[in-house]
């Protein structure tokens, strides 16, 4: 089983993949730049853990076979 810093490593390194110009809206927290996610996720603050666990769930979904489906489903 991963660490929280192996799995906090490896959300660092896909938003780090991310076009730097690239921006995502979390909720109602706001727009953030991918350098500021990547903050937030070293800081273990609240964004940082939201953005861990929407990547552990895409993750999880690619590796289960569920996102495959879903779009099939839609597409």
């Amino acid at each position: 089983m991963a660490t929280n810093e192996q799995v906090k490593e490896l959300v660092i390194a896909r938003l780090d993949a991310m076009p730097s110009n690239y921006k995502l809206s979390i909720g109602s927290s706001g727009t953030f730049t991918i350098q500021q996610l990547i903050q937030s996720v070293k800081a273990d603050d609240q964004v940082g853990k939201q953005v861990v666990a929407m990547q552990l769930n895409f993750i999880k979904a690619l590796t289960s076979g569920k996102l495959i489906e879903t779009l099939n489903k839609n597409g």
